[in-house]
Protein backbone atom coordinates (compact mmCIF):
# COMPACT_ATOMS: atom_id res chain seq x y z
CA UNK A 1 0.00 0.00 0.00
CA UNK A 2 0.81 3.54 -0.32
CA UNK A 3 -0.65 6.55 0.30
CA UNK A 4 -1.75 8.33 -3.42
CA UNK A 5 -4.90 9.72 -2.19
CA UNK A 6 -7.55 11.31 0.46
CA UNK A 7 -11.31 12.10 1.25
CA UNK A 8 -14.64 10.98 1.51
CA UNK A 9 -15.95 8.19 -0.67
CA UNK A 10 -19.88 9.83 -0.55
CA UNK A 11 -20.83 5.87 -1.37
CA UNK A 12 -19.72 4.13 1.18
CA UNK A 13 -19.65 5.66 4.70
CA UNK A 14 -17.42 2.86 6.22
CA UNK A 15 -14.55 2.79 3.89
CA UNK A 16 -14.89 6.95 3.63
CA UNK A 17 -14.09 7.12 7.23
CA UNK A 18 -11.51 4.82 6.74
CA UNK A 19 -9.97 7.19 4.17
CA UNK A 20 -10.24 10.56 6.20
CA UNK A 21 -8.32 8.90 9.08
CA UNK A 22 -5.16 7.99 6.52
CA UNK A 23 -5.07 11.24 4.53
CA UNK A 24 -2.09 13.17 5.13
CA UNK A 25 -2.50 16.35 7.34
CA UNK A 26 -0.97 18.76 4.42
CA UNK A 27 -3.14 17.51 1.45
CA UNK A 28 -3.65 21.00 0.05
CA UNK A 29 -7.08 19.67 -2.07
CA UNK A 30 -9.92 19.92 0.61
CA UNK A 31 -12.38 17.10 1.24
CA UNK A 32 -14.84 19.35 2.04
CA UNK A 33 -17.21 20.19 -0.28
CA UNK A 34 -18.13 23.88 2.41
CA UNK A 35 -14.44 24.45 1.65
CA UNK A 36 -13.01 24.03 -1.24
CA UNK A 37 -9.77 25.44 -2.96
CA UNK A 38 -10.21 29.61 -3.88
CA UNK A 39 -7.81 30.48 -7.11
CA UNK A 40 -8.78 34.20 -6.65
CA UNK A 41 -10.36 36.39 -3.96
CA UNK A 42 -9.64 39.45 -5.23
CA UNK A 43 -11.68 42.65 -5.01
CA UNK A 44 -14.63 43.04 -7.63
CA UNK A 45 -15.61 40.22 -9.60
CA UNK A 46 -14.48 37.63 -11.46
CA UNK A 47 -16.23 35.76 -13.90
CA UNK A 48 -16.56 33.58 -17.08
CA UNK A 49 -13.71 30.90 -15.68
CA UNK A 50 -12.59 28.17 -18.69
CA UNK A 51 -10.02 26.11 -17.99
CA UNK A 52 -7.71 23.32 -19.80
CA UNK A 53 -5.62 20.46 -18.39
CA UNK A 54 -1.58 21.67 -17.55
CA UNK A 55 0.41 18.14 -18.76
CA UNK A 56 1.07 16.73 -15.61
CA UNK A 57 -2.18 16.39 -13.37
CA UNK A 58 -3.32 19.87 -12.31
CA UNK A 59 -5.29 22.86 -14.80
CA UNK A 60 -4.67 26.17 -15.32
CA UNK A 61 -7.52 28.02 -15.47
CA UNK A 62 -8.30 31.82 -17.13
CA UNK A 63 -11.61 34.28 -16.24
CA UNK A 64 -13.02 37.44 -16.67
CA UNK A 65 -11.63 40.01 -13.57
CA UNK A 66 -12.62 43.49 -12.54
CA UNK A 67 -10.48 43.87 -9.62
CA UNK A 68 -9.79 46.99 -11.56
CA UNK A 69 -13.11 48.25 -12.14
CA UNK A 70 -13.35 47.16 -16.31
CA UNK A 71 -13.10 43.17 -17.08
CA UNK A 72 -9.43 42.07 -17.65
CA UNK A 73 -7.96 38.89 -18.29
CA UNK A 74 -6.44 37.00 -15.48
CA UNK A 75 -5.04 33.18 -15.42
CA UNK A 76 -4.19 31.09 -12.50
CA UNK A 77 -2.51 27.46 -12.07
CA UNK A 78 -3.01 24.55 -9.81
CA UNK A 79 -1.12 21.54 -9.34
CA UNK A 80 -2.56 18.04 -9.27
CA UNK A 81 -1.78 18.30 -5.60
CA UNK A 82 -3.86 21.40 -5.16
CA UNK A 83 -1.20 23.74 -4.86
CA UNK A 84 -1.35 27.25 -6.22
CA UNK A 85 1.48 27.80 -8.66
CA UNK A 86 1.41 31.29 -9.83
CA UNK A 87 1.08 34.97 -8.17
CA UNK A 88 -1.53 35.27 -5.50
CA UNK A 89 -4.83 35.95 -7.29
CA UNK A 90 -3.58 35.65 -10.64
CA UNK A 91 -1.15 36.60 -13.38
CA UNK A 92 -2.91 39.76 -15.39
CA UNK A 93 -2.82 38.67 -19.59
CA UNK A 94 -4.81 41.93 -20.37
CA UNK A 95 -5.01 44.97 -18.25
CA UNK A 96 -5.34 46.99 -21.47
CA UNK A 97 -8.06 50.15 -21.22
CA UNK A 98 -11.93 49.14 -21.98
CA UNK A 99 -13.60 45.71 -21.35
CA UNK A 100 -11.84 42.18 -22.07
CA UNK A 101 -14.39 39.45 -22.04
CA UNK A 102 -15.45 35.84 -23.46
CA UNK A 103 -11.96 34.06 -22.56
CA UNK A 104 -11.30 30.73 -24.49
CA UNK A 105 -8.23 28.61 -23.62
CA UNK A 106 -5.84 25.32 -24.78
CA UNK A 107 -2.67 23.71 -23.22
CA UNK A 108 -0.01 25.17 -25.55
CA UNK A 109 2.26 21.61 -25.92
CA UNK A 110 4.71 22.72 -23.27
CA UNK A 111 2.50 22.74 -20.16
CA UNK A 112 0.95 26.27 -20.36
CA UNK A 113 -1.54 27.55 -22.10
CA UNK A 114 -3.01 30.41 -25.02
CA UNK A 115 -6.07 32.37 -24.41
CA UNK A 116 -8.23 34.27 -26.55
CA UNK A 117 -10.82 36.61 -26.10
CA UNK A 118 -12.80 40.04 -27.39
CA UNK A 119 -11.32 43.28 -26.28
CA UNK A 120 -12.64 46.54 -26.35
CA UNK A 121 -9.42 48.79 -25.98
CA UNK A 122 -9.79 50.58 -29.02
CA UNK A 123 -12.92 51.85 -27.48
CA UNK A 124 -15.01 51.50 -30.76
CA UNK A 125 -15.13 47.94 -31.89
CA UNK A 126 -14.20 44.81 -29.93
CA UNK A 127 -11.18 42.91 -31.76
CA UNK A 128 -9.61 39.42 -30.99
CA UNK A 129 -6.64 39.10 -29.00
CA UNK A 130 -4.80 36.46 -27.49
CA UNK A 131 -1.77 35.76 -24.93
CA UNK A 132 0.17 32.79 -23.97
CA UNK A 133 1.59 31.75 -21.08
CA UNK A 134 3.92 29.37 -20.00
CA UNK A 135 4.08 26.72 -17.15
CA UNK A 136 5.76 28.71 -15.00
CA UNK A 137 3.31 31.50 -15.22
CA UNK A 138 5.17 33.66 -17.15
CA UNK A 139 3.36 35.82 -20.34
CA UNK A 140 5.06 35.10 -23.11
CA UNK A 141 3.97 37.39 -26.18
CA UNK A 142 3.43 41.46 -26.52
CA UNK A 143 1.97 43.08 -23.21
CA UNK A 144 -1.07 42.68 -22.60
CA UNK A 145 -1.90 40.50 -25.71
CA UNK A 146 -1.18 39.51 -29.78
CA UNK A 147 -3.89 41.22 -32.02
CA UNK A 148 -5.41 38.07 -34.26
CA UNK A 149 -8.40 40.88 -35.47
CA UNK A 150 -8.71 44.93 -35.44
CA UNK A 151 -10.50 44.79 -38.54
CA UNK A 152 -13.45 47.85 -38.12
CA UNK A 153 -16.74 46.54 -36.92
CA UNK A 154 -17.03 44.58 -34.05
CA UNK A 155 -14.98 40.74 -33.84
CA UNK A 156 -16.44 38.69 -30.37
CA UNK A 157 -16.97 35.90 -29.37
CA UNK A 158 -14.03 33.54 -30.04
CA UNK A 159 -13.47 29.80 -29.79
CA UNK A 160 -10.24 28.25 -29.75
CA UNK A 161 -8.23 25.02 -30.62
CA UNK A 162 -4.30 24.15 -30.57
CA UNK A 163 -2.74 23.73 -33.90
CA UNK A 164 -0.95 20.88 -33.25
CA UNK A 165 2.53 22.73 -33.21
CA UNK A 166 4.84 23.54 -36.39
CA UNK A 167 8.40 22.42 -37.04
CA UNK A 168 10.38 24.45 -35.39
CA UNK A 169 8.65 25.64 -32.68
CA UNK A 170 8.23 24.66 -29.01
CA UNK A 171 4.66 23.71 -27.78
CA UNK A 172 1.62 24.57 -30.13
CA UNK A 173 0.34 27.95 -31.61
CA UNK A 174 -3.53 27.45 -31.88
CA UNK A 175 -6.76 28.36 -34.32
CA UNK A 176 -9.11 31.12 -33.07
CA UNK A 177 -12.33 31.39 -34.49
CA UNK A 178 -14.74 34.30 -34.18
CA UNK A 179 -18.03 36.26 -34.91
CA UNK A 180 -17.44 39.48 -37.44
CA UNK A 181 -19.20 42.38 -37.90
CA UNK A 182 -16.53 44.06 -40.85
CA UNK A 183 -19.38 44.11 -43.74
CA UNK A 184 -21.63 46.32 -41.63
CA UNK A 185 -24.52 44.12 -41.35
CA UNK A 186 -25.09 40.65 -39.86
CA UNK A 187 -21.79 38.35 -37.90
CA UNK A 188 -20.12 36.53 -40.23
CA UNK A 189 -17.29 33.49 -39.29
CA UNK A 190 -13.75 34.13 -39.48
CA UNK A 191 -10.35 32.46 -38.24
CA UNK A 192 -7.02 33.04 -37.69
CA UNK A 193 -3.97 31.23 -36.77
CA UNK A 194 -1.32 32.28 -34.23
CA UNK A 195 1.93 30.64 -34.01
CA UNK A 196 3.74 29.64 -31.18
CA UNK A 197 5.76 32.54 -31.15
CA UNK A 198 2.86 34.94 -31.11
CA UNK A 199 2.61 35.63 -34.64
CA UNK A 200 -0.58 35.53 -37.23
CA UNK A 201 -0.56 33.19 -39.68
CA UNK A 202 -2.66 33.78 -42.12
CA UNK A 203 -4.56 36.75 -44.06
CA UNK A 204 -4.22 39.73 -42.13
CA UNK A 205 -6.96 39.91 -39.71
CA UNK A 206 -8.63 36.48 -40.69
CA UNK A 207 -9.75 34.06 -42.96
CA UNK A 208 -13.47 34.03 -43.64
CA UNK A 209 -15.72 31.12 -43.27
CA UNK A 210 -18.76 32.24 -43.45
CA UNK A 211 -20.37 35.20 -44.99
CA UNK A 212 -23.49 34.37 -46.13
CA UNK A 213 -26.52 36.65 -45.84
CA UNK A 214 -28.27 36.43 -42.29
CA UNK A 215 -26.56 35.80 -39.07
CA UNK A 216 -23.47 33.31 -38.19
CA UNK A 217 -23.50 32.95 -34.65
CA UNK A 218 -22.57 30.63 -31.47
CA UNK A 219 -19.72 28.96 -32.48
CA UNK A 220 -18.19 25.97 -31.89
CA UNK A 221 -14.96 24.47 -32.74
CA UNK A 222 -12.69 21.22 -32.72
CA UNK A 223 -9.33 19.98 -34.04
CA UNK A 224 -9.15 18.34 -37.49
CA UNK A 225 -6.26 16.10 -36.44
CA UNK A 226 -4.44 17.15 -38.61
CA UNK A 227 -3.13 20.75 -37.86
CA UNK A 228 -6.31 22.57 -38.82
CA UNK A 229 -10.20 22.97 -37.45
CA UNK A 230 -13.33 22.13 -37.92
CA UNK A 231 -15.68 25.16 -37.06
CA UNK A 232 -20.13 24.43 -36.36
CA UNK A 233 -21.94 27.63 -35.97
CA UNK A 234 -25.75 28.92 -35.89
CA UNK A 235 -26.86 29.93 -39.55
CA UNK A 236 -29.57 32.20 -40.39
CA UNK A 237 -29.21 32.31 -43.95
CA UNK A 238 -32.48 30.66 -44.54
CA UNK A 239 -34.66 32.86 -42.56
CA UNK A 240 -34.57 30.32 -39.50
CA UNK A 241 -31.03 29.00 -37.38
CA UNK A 242 -30.01 26.04 -39.34
CA UNK A 243 -26.25 24.18 -38.67
CA UNK A 244 -23.24 24.50 -40.99
CA UNK A 245 -19.92 23.67 -40.91
CA UNK A 246 -16.77 24.44 -42.25
CA UNK A 247 -13.11 23.23 -42.41
CA UNK A 248 -9.58 25.09 -42.49
CA UNK A 249 -6.74 23.21 -42.25
CA UNK A 250 -3.38 24.45 -41.40
CA UNK A 251 -2.17 26.23 -44.50
CA UNK A 252 -5.37 28.48 -43.93
CA UNK A 253 -7.82 27.88 -47.25
CA UNK A 254 -11.29 26.36 -46.38
CA UNK A 255 -11.74 23.13 -47.85
CA UNK A 256 -15.65 22.60 -47.97
CA UNK A 257 -17.88 23.98 -49.75
CA UNK A 258 -17.81 27.70 -49.78
CA UNK A 259 -19.96 29.44 -46.73
CA UNK A 260 -19.73 26.26 -45.05
CA UNK A 261 -21.69 22.55 -45.47
CA UNK A 262 -24.98 22.31 -44.16
CA UNK A 263 -25.37 19.93 -41.10
CA UNK A 264 -29.20 20.19 -40.61
CA UNK A 265 -31.51 22.52 -42.10
CA UNK A 266 -35.06 20.82 -40.52
CA UNK A 267 -37.88 23.00 -39.88
CA UNK A 268 -37.76 25.26 -36.74
CA UNK A 269 -34.78 26.73 -34.72
CA UNK A 270 -31.39 24.64 -33.93
CA UNK A 271 -28.55 26.44 -31.92
CA UNK A 272 -25.73 26.46 -29.95
CA UNK A 273 -23.45 23.56 -31.99
CA UNK A 274 -20.95 21.83 -29.70
CA UNK A 275 -18.35 19.72 -31.37
CA UNK A 276 -15.19 17.00 -30.95
CA UNK A 277 -13.26 15.19 -33.03
CA UNK A 278 -14.31 11.56 -34.30
CA UNK A 279 -10.45 10.15 -34.84
CA UNK A 280 -10.90 10.29 -38.46
CA UNK A 281 -9.86 14.00 -39.51
CA UNK A 282 -14.01 14.72 -39.28
CA UNK A 283 -15.90 15.76 -36.24
CA UNK A 284 -19.18 14.94 -34.31
CA UNK A 285 -21.65 18.09 -34.04
CA UNK A 286 -24.35 18.30 -31.35
CA UNK A 287 -27.22 20.85 -30.82
CA UNK A 288 -30.64 21.39 -29.40
CA UNK A 289 -33.34 21.65 -32.38
CA UNK A 290 -36.78 22.80 -32.18
CA UNK A 291 -38.59 21.54 -35.43
CA UNK A 292 -41.01 18.96 -33.25
CA UNK A 293 -42.32 22.52 -31.17
CA UNK A 294 -40.25 21.64 -28.28
CA UNK A 295 -35.91 22.10 -28.52
CA UNK A 296 -34.95 18.23 -28.64
CA UNK A 297 -30.89 17.04 -28.88
CA UNK A 298 -29.69 16.11 -31.83
CA UNK A 299 -26.16 15.09 -33.19
CA UNK A 300 -24.38 14.67 -36.55
CA UNK A 301 -21.34 13.49 -38.12
CA UNK A 302 -19.29 15.50 -40.21
CA UNK A 303 -16.00 13.35 -42.22
CA UNK A 304 -12.62 14.75 -43.16
CA UNK A 305 -13.57 15.50 -46.43
CA UNK A 306 -16.99 17.26 -45.58
CA UNK A 307 -19.76 15.05 -46.40
CA UNK A 308 -22.17 14.32 -43.78
CA UNK A 309 -22.51 10.71 -42.48
CA UNK A 310 -25.29 10.27 -40.39
CA UNK A 311 -28.94 10.37 -41.30
CA UNK A 312 -30.48 13.69 -43.17
CA UNK A 313 -30.63 16.76 -40.76
CA UNK A 314 -29.20 14.92 -37.86
CA UNK A 315 -29.52 11.84 -35.16
CA UNK A 316 -32.03 12.14 -32.29
CA UNK A 317 -30.52 11.52 -28.75
CA UNK A 318 -33.65 12.65 -27.33
CA UNK A 319 -37.28 13.91 -28.32
CA UNK A 320 -38.43 13.45 -24.76
CA UNK A 321 -41.22 15.39 -23.42
CA UNK A 322 -40.36 19.41 -21.64
CA UNK A 323 -37.50 21.23 -23.41
CA UNK A 324 -33.59 19.51 -23.70
CA UNK A 325 -30.79 22.69 -23.76
CA UNK A 326 -27.48 23.20 -24.42
CA UNK A 327 -25.57 20.56 -24.80
CA UNK A 328 -21.92 19.24 -24.21
CA UNK A 329 -19.76 16.60 -25.28
CA UNK A 330 -16.75 14.28 -25.07
CA UNK A 331 -14.88 11.59 -27.45
CA UNK A 332 -15.74 8.29 -26.05
CA UNK A 333 -12.32 6.51 -26.90
CA UNK A 334 -13.65 4.79 -29.70
CA UNK A 335 -14.58 7.67 -32.61
CA UNK A 336 -17.97 8.43 -30.81
CA UNK A 337 -19.10 10.76 -28.58
CA UNK A 338 -20.80 11.17 -24.89
CA UNK A 339 -23.47 13.86 -25.01
CA UNK A 340 -24.65 15.50 -21.74
CA UNK A 341 -27.56 18.07 -21.36
CA UNK A 342 -30.20 19.67 -18.81
CA UNK A 343 -33.74 18.36 -19.50
CA UNK A 344 -37.22 19.44 -18.94
CA UNK A 345 -39.10 16.50 -19.23
CA UNK A 346 -39.91 16.05 -15.30
CA UNK A 347 -41.10 19.72 -15.01
CA UNK A 348 -37.70 21.30 -13.37
CA UNK A 349 -34.57 20.54 -15.19
CA UNK A 350 -32.65 17.50 -14.90
CA UNK A 351 -29.32 16.21 -16.10
CA UNK A 352 -29.24 13.53 -18.94
CA UNK A 353 -26.85 12.11 -20.91
CA UNK A 354 -26.58 9.67 -24.31
CA UNK A 355 -23.19 7.73 -25.87
CA UNK A 356 -23.65 7.74 -29.89
CA UNK A 357 -20.59 5.58 -31.28
CA UNK A 358 -18.91 6.41 -34.91
CA UNK A 359 -21.82 4.62 -36.54
CA UNK A 360 -24.86 6.80 -35.69
CA UNK A 361 -26.89 4.66 -33.21
CA UNK A 362 -27.66 5.95 -30.04
CA UNK A 363 -26.45 3.22 -27.10
CA UNK A 364 -27.51 4.03 -24.18
CA UNK A 365 -31.08 4.42 -23.05
CA UNK A 366 -33.88 6.08 -25.36
CA UNK A 367 -33.80 9.88 -24.97
CA UNK A 368 -30.54 9.39 -22.39
CA UNK A 369 -29.95 8.00 -19.21
CA UNK A 370 -30.62 9.92 -16.39
CA UNK A 371 -27.49 11.95 -14.31
CA UNK A 372 -29.49 13.46 -11.47
CA UNK A 373 -33.16 14.12 -10.94
CA UNK A 374 -33.16 15.35 -7.69
CA UNK A 375 -35.54 18.26 -6.27
CA UNK A 376 -34.88 21.51 -7.62
CA UNK A 377 -33.14 22.93 -11.05
CA UNK A 378 -30.18 21.32 -12.56
CA UNK A 379 -28.56 22.96 -15.18
CA UNK A 380 -25.42 23.85 -17.71
CA UNK A 381 -23.31 20.78 -17.41
CA UNK A 382 -19.93 20.39 -18.30
CA UNK A 383 -18.23 17.27 -19.33
CA UNK A 384 -15.16 15.79 -19.57
CA UNK A 385 -13.68 11.84 -20.70
CA UNK A 386 -12.96 9.61 -17.41
CA UNK A 387 -10.38 7.77 -19.30
CA UNK A 388 -12.05 4.68 -19.57
CA UNK A 389 -14.35 5.24 -22.27
CA UNK A 390 -17.34 6.92 -19.88
CA UNK A 391 -17.46 10.46 -18.51
CA UNK A 392 -17.50 12.72 -15.80
CA UNK A 393 -20.42 15.69 -15.51
CA UNK A 394 -20.75 18.64 -13.55
CA UNK A 395 -23.11 21.43 -13.69
CA UNK A 396 -25.27 23.88 -11.15
CA UNK A 397 -27.32 22.26 -8.72
CA UNK A 398 -30.42 24.28 -6.92
CA UNK A 399 -31.37 21.55 -4.84
CA UNK A 400 -31.18 23.12 -1.87
CA UNK A 401 -31.91 27.00 -1.00
CA UNK A 402 -29.16 28.52 -3.64
CA UNK A 403 -26.96 27.13 -6.35
CA UNK A 404 -24.50 24.54 -5.68
CA UNK A 405 -22.35 22.34 -8.09
CA UNK A 406 -22.75 18.45 -8.32
CA UNK A 407 -20.94 15.84 -10.17
CA UNK A 408 -21.88 12.56 -11.57
CA UNK A 409 -19.61 9.93 -13.50
CA UNK A 410 -20.97 8.07 -16.19
CA UNK A 411 -19.34 4.34 -17.45
CA UNK A 412 -18.51 3.44 -21.19
CA UNK A 413 -22.40 1.15 -20.86
CA UNK A 414 -24.19 3.76 -19.27
CA UNK A 415 -24.57 3.13 -15.66
CA UNK A 416 -23.96 6.47 -13.29
CA UNK A 417 -21.11 5.22 -10.99
CA UNK A 418 -21.69 7.44 -8.20
CA UNK A 419 -23.81 8.39 -5.52
CA UNK A 420 -27.41 8.81 -6.45
CA UNK A 421 -28.01 12.56 -8.29
CA UNK A 422 -24.42 12.89 -7.47
CA UNK A 423 -21.33 13.83 -5.67
CA UNK A 424 -22.08 17.20 -3.92
CA UNK A 425 -18.00 19.30 -4.96
CA UNK A 426 -19.21 22.32 -3.70
CA UNK A 427 -22.11 23.44 -0.94
CA UNK A 428 -20.64 26.52 0.95
CA UNK A 429 -23.00 29.48 1.79
CA UNK A 430 -23.86 31.35 -1.17
CA UNK A 431 -24.30 30.99 -4.98
CA UNK A 432 -22.11 28.93 -7.13
CA UNK A 433 -22.20 29.03 -10.94
CA UNK A 434 -20.26 26.20 -13.02
CA UNK A 435 -17.50 27.03 -15.27
CA UNK A 436 -15.61 24.22 -16.69
CA UNK A 437 -14.39 20.48 -15.82
CA UNK A 438 -11.10 19.24 -17.14
CA UNK A 439 -9.75 15.41 -16.51
CA UNK A 440 -7.52 15.13 -14.00
CA UNK A 441 -4.72 12.42 -15.28
CA UNK A 442 -5.51 10.22 -13.07
CA UNK A 443 -4.42 8.98 -9.35
CA UNK A 444 -2.41 5.53 -8.83
CA UNK A 445 -5.23 2.71 -7.82
CA UNK A 446 -8.14 4.00 -10.00
CA UNK A 447 -9.40 3.20 -13.00
CA UNK A 448 -9.54 5.59 -15.25
CA UNK A 449 -9.22 10.03 -14.43
CA UNK A 450 -10.94 11.96 -12.15
CA UNK A 451 -11.79 15.82 -12.59
CA UNK A 452 -10.69 19.37 -11.63
CA UNK A 453 -13.81 21.54 -11.91
CA UNK A 454 -13.84 25.48 -11.71
CA UNK A 455 -16.74 28.06 -10.64
CA UNK A 456 -17.80 31.15 -9.76
CA UNK A 457 -18.70 31.39 -6.12
CA UNK A 458 -20.64 34.09 -4.19
CA UNK A 459 -19.61 33.01 -0.66
CA UNK A 460 -17.64 35.91 0.17
CA UNK A 461 -20.43 38.58 -1.04
CA UNK A 462 -18.86 39.29 -4.48
CA UNK A 463 -17.92 36.55 -6.89
CA UNK A 464 -14.50 34.87 -6.73
CA UNK A 465 -13.28 31.72 -8.54
CA UNK A 466 -13.12 28.50 -6.34
CA UNK A 467 -11.92 24.66 -7.64
CA UNK A 468 -12.48 21.42 -6.46
CA UNK A 469 -10.79 17.93 -7.72
CA UNK A 470 -12.86 14.60 -7.69
CA UNK A 471 -11.03 11.44 -7.78
CA UNK A 472 -12.58 8.68 -10.32
CA UNK A 473 -13.72 7.31 -6.86
CA UNK A 474 -16.23 10.13 -6.46
CA UNK A 475 -13.97 11.40 -3.51
CA UNK A 476 -13.41 14.96 -2.69
CA UNK A 477 -9.37 15.79 -2.25
CA UNK A 478 -6.61 14.66 -3.98
CA UNK A 479 -5.56 11.63 -2.08
CA UNK A 480 -6.95 8.63 -1.18
CA UNK A 481 -5.38 5.00 0.54
CA UNK A 482 -5.06 2.36 -2.57
CA UNK A 483 -2.61 -0.35 -3.31
CA UNK A 484 0.07 0.68 -6.40
CA UNK A 485 -0.89 0.19 -9.79
CA UNK A 486 1.16 1.19 -12.80
CA UNK A 487 -0.17 3.90 -14.59
CA UNK A 488 -0.88 3.89 -18.45
CA UNK A 489 2.29 3.87 -20.55
CA UNK A 490 3.15 6.05 -22.90
CA UNK A 491 3.28 4.18 -26.24
CA UNK A 492 3.80 3.13 -29.64
CA UNK A 493 3.15 -0.14 -30.87
CA UNK A 494 4.89 -1.48 -34.12
CA UNK A 495 3.13 -1.36 -37.38
CA UNK A 496 1.55 -4.39 -38.50
CA UNK A 497 1.62 -5.58 -40.99
CA UNK A 498 5.02 -4.37 -41.93
CA UNK A 499 5.79 -4.57 -44.79
CA UNK A 500 2.56 -2.59 -45.96
CA UNK A 501 0.56 -2.46 -48.45
CA UNK A 502 -0.08 1.22 -48.03
CA UNK A 503 -3.81 1.49 -48.34
CA UNK A 504 -4.30 1.29 -44.82
CA UNK A 505 -1.73 2.07 -42.25
CA UNK A 506 -3.29 0.83 -38.74
CA UNK A 507 -1.26 2.66 -35.66
CA UNK A 508 -1.80 1.62 -32.38
CA UNK A 509 -0.53 3.53 -29.78
CA UNK A 510 -1.13 4.26 -25.96
CA UNK A 511 -1.16 8.01 -24.01
CA UNK A 512 -0.57 8.16 -20.66
CA UNK A 513 -2.97 11.68 -20.40
CA UNK A 514 -5.68 13.70 -22.35
CA UNK A 515 -2.25 16.44 -22.63
CA UNK A 516 -2.27 17.74 -26.25
CA UNK A 517 -0.73 14.87 -28.46
CA UNK A 518 0.23 14.44 -31.93
CA UNK A 519 0.81 11.29 -34.22
CA UNK A 520 3.07 11.98 -37.30
CA UNK A 521 3.57 10.09 -40.35
CA UNK A 522 7.50 10.93 -41.97
CA UNK A 523 9.25 9.74 -45.24
CA UNK A 524 12.73 8.34 -44.46
CA UNK A 525 14.09 12.30 -45.43
CA UNK A 526 11.95 13.44 -42.68
CA UNK A 527 8.73 15.18 -44.46
CA UNK A 528 5.72 15.29 -42.80
CA UNK A 529 3.09 13.37 -45.14
CA UNK A 530 0.70 13.56 -42.57
CA UNK A 531 -0.16 14.52 -39.10
CA UNK A 532 -2.81 13.86 -36.46
CA UNK A 533 -3.66 15.36 -32.78
CA UNK A 534 -4.67 12.67 -30.61
CA UNK A 535 -4.90 14.35 -27.43
CA UNK A 536 -8.13 14.70 -27.33
CA UNK A 537 -8.78 10.80 -27.70
CA UNK A 538 -8.20 10.57 -23.65
CA UNK A 539 -5.41 8.63 -22.00
CA UNK A 540 -5.99 4.74 -22.54
CA UNK A 541 -5.43 2.42 -25.62
CA UNK A 542 -5.98 4.24 -29.42
CA UNK A 543 -6.17 2.92 -32.79
CA UNK A 544 -6.61 4.66 -36.13
CA UNK A 545 -5.51 4.86 -39.56
CA UNK A 546 -2.99 7.29 -39.98
CA UNK A 547 -3.21 7.27 -43.59
CA UNK A 548 -6.19 8.46 -43.77
CA UNK A 549 -7.04 6.54 -46.88
CA UNK A 550 -4.23 8.10 -49.25
CA UNK A 551 -2.38 5.23 -50.70
CA UNK A 552 1.49 5.67 -50.03
CA UNK A 553 4.26 5.78 -52.40
CA UNK A 554 6.46 2.22 -51.94
CA UNK A 555 9.11 3.37 -49.33
CA UNK A 556 10.42 3.58 -45.53
CA UNK A 557 8.16 5.48 -43.63
CA UNK A 558 8.39 6.65 -39.81
CA UNK A 559 5.48 7.17 -37.58
CA UNK A 560 6.10 9.59 -34.64
CA UNK A 561 4.44 9.81 -31.67
CA UNK A 562 4.27 13.04 -29.06
CA UNK A 563 3.19 13.99 -26.13
CA UNK A 564 4.94 16.87 -23.77
CA UNK A 565 9.01 15.71 -23.77
CA UNK A 566 7.95 12.41 -24.49
CA UNK A 567 7.97 10.70 -27.86
CA UNK A 568 8.38 7.16 -29.80
CA UNK A 569 9.07 6.34 -33.39
CA UNK A 570 8.74 3.27 -34.97
CA UNK A 571 9.26 2.33 -38.40
CA UNK A 572 7.34 0.70 -41.12
CA UNK A 573 7.77 -0.10 -45.25
CA UNK A 574 5.43 0.14 -47.79
CA UNK A 575 5.29 -2.23 -50.83
CA UNK A 576 3.73 -2.11 -54.14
Amino acid sequence: MRLAGGGIFVSAAGLGLALLLSRPAAAAWPIDPLVNLPLCTATGDQDSPVSVPDGGGGVIVTWVDYRNGNGDIYAQRISADGAIQWTANGVALCTAIGDQLGPAIVPDGAGGAIVTWQDERSRGDNDIYAQRISLAGVVQWAANGAALCTATGNQWNPAIVSDGGAPGETGSGAIVAWQDQRSGGDDDVYAQRVSASGAAGWTADGVVLCAASGWQESLGIASDGAGGAIVAWDDYRSGNYDIYAQRIPAGGTVQWTANGVALCTAAGGQHHPALVPDGAGGAIVTWYDQRSGNYDIYAQRILAGGAVNWTVDGVPLCTSAGEQYYPALVPDGAGGAIVTWFDQRSGNYDIYAQRIPAGGTVQWAADGVPLCTAAGTQWYPTIAADGAGGAIVAWTDARSATYDVYAQRISTGGAAQWTSNGVPLCTAPGWQELGTIVADGGSAGQAGTGAIVTWIDGRNGNFDIYAQRVLAAGLLGGTVDVPDAPALAFALDPVRPNPSRGDALTVRFTLASSAAASLELLDIAGRRIAVREVGSLGAGPHALDLGQGRHLAAGLYLVCLRQGTQSRTTRVAVLR
